[in-house]
């Protein structure tokens, strides 16, 4: 924890904020020794970030989403946070990108717990939404400042590989099965 906060090494790595950093973190299995200094961590996980991001696959990928990876970071970390149905993820990432596209707000309920400070809250009400933050959505249209989140990789392949489609709203299913209503209209998500 005190070297993801060291100011030196957050800005060697081309950081501007501890939060910044966890978009370094890219899931996977790694070898390490036990007795590894904790900034030579650190500098590893930038260095296999630097490598998954470098690959042709993701070059492309991320020049297909006019996105950089910390976009990618950011924007999967509120796919992460939004569902836990793995194959529901690109559906997810889809709309947050046809909202970007569009320059509406991302309206995105995760981002107001994290601007709270309380990942704990169940609903989102009106009144979290007053909450002045860079990271209400509700309140500034494009991406916050930075990841909410550590995503998963199916998150990250989510945005990677969103789904294209008109939509731009969805909401909890009626079964709470964990699942989402998806609607390309105001009038049709609201029945």
């Amino acid at each position: 924890v005190s070297a993801l906060r060291d100011k030196g090494l957050i800005a060697e790595l081309g950081f501007d904020s501890a939060e910044a950093m966890f978009s370094i973190f890219i899931p996977n299995t790694y070898e390490v020794y036990a007795d590894i200094a904790p900034e030579s961590l650190v500098r590893r996980m930038k260095g296999e970030s630097d490598k998954f991001w470098s690959s042709s696959k993701h070059k492309a990928q991320l020049e297909a989403l006019a996105m950089t990876p910390y976009e990618v970071m950011t924007l999967a970390s509120i796919v992460h946070e939004e569902t836990n149905v793995a194959d529901e993820m690109p559906r997810v990432a889809g709309v947050y990108i046809n909202r970007l596209k569009l320059g509406m707000p991302l309206q995105a309920d995760p981002t107001l717990k994290y601007a709270a400070g309380d990942p704990t809250i169940r609903r989102v009400l009106d009144r979290h939404k007053q909450i002045d933050s860079p990271y209400n959505t509700y309140k500034y249209a494009g991406l916050p400042p930075t990841p909410i989140a550590m995503p998963d990789m199916a998150a990250i392949e989510g945005v990677l590989n969103y789904e294209k489609h008109d939509y731009i709203y969805f909401c909890a299913r009626a079964e709470m099965d964990g699942r989402h209503n998806f609607a390309r209209t105001l009038n049709e998500h609201n029945r």
